[in-house]
C-alpha cells in the first residue's frame, strides 16, 4: 500500500500545554497513600461508633486530583507516554489512581486501547504500558 506511510498506532506528539500542566501537578504517592489510609481509618471508626454527631471524613484530595488529571489528559495519555518526563508523571498518576479506583482503571485502559503495540516497543512507552497493565489489570503493589 503506497499511500499509507504512517506507522500503525503511533500517537501524535504531546501538546506542550498538557506537558506544562503535568509538570505543575503536586503528585506524591506516599502522601496519597497516607490520605487514603486516614480516610479509611476515619470511615471505619465512624461505622464502629455512634456517628450521629460526627462528620464524615472527606475523600482524599490527592486521589481526587489524580482522577481529575487523568480525565483531563485522557486523549493524550498515549502521546505523553512517549516523552521521558511526562511518561514518569503518567506512571505516577496511574499508580495513585488505579490503586483505589476501578473507574480510573477503565479510563486509562480505554485511552491506550489503540496504542499497545507501539507503546510496547517504545523506549518510554513500554514502561508506561507495563505500569498500566500491572496496576489496572493486576493488583498494583505498594512501592
Amino acid at each position: 500500500m503506497e499511500g499509507n506511510s504512517q506507522e500503525y498506532g503511533r500517537p501524535r506528539r504531546p501538546n506542550a500545554e498538557t506537558v506544562s500542566y503535568l509538570n505543575g501537578l503536586p503528585i506524591d504517592e506516599k502522601l496519597a497513600s497516607d490520605q487514603v489510609q486516614a480516610y479509611l481509618d476515619s470511615f471505619l471508626n465512624n461505622n464502629d461508633a455512634d456517628n450521629t454527631s460526627s462528620e464524615a471524613a472527606e475523600f482524599p484530595a490527592l486521589v481526587n486530583a489524580t482522577h481529575a488529571a487523568l480525565s483531563s489528559v485522557f486523549n493524550e495519555i498515549a502521546s505523553l507516554a512517549c516523552e521521558e518526563i511526562p511518561a514518569q508523571q503518567i506512571e505516577t498518576l496511574v499508580r495513585i489512581a488505579c490503586r483505589y479506583s476501578a473507574a480510573a482503571k477503565r479510563v486509562v485502559l480505554a485511552s491506550l486501547s489503540g496504542y499497545w503495540v507501539f507503546l510496547s516497543t517504545h523506549r518510554f512507552g513500554s514502561h508506561v504500558a507495563q505500569t498500566v497493565l500491572r496496576c489496572a489489570v493486576a493488583e498494583c503493589e505498594v512501592n
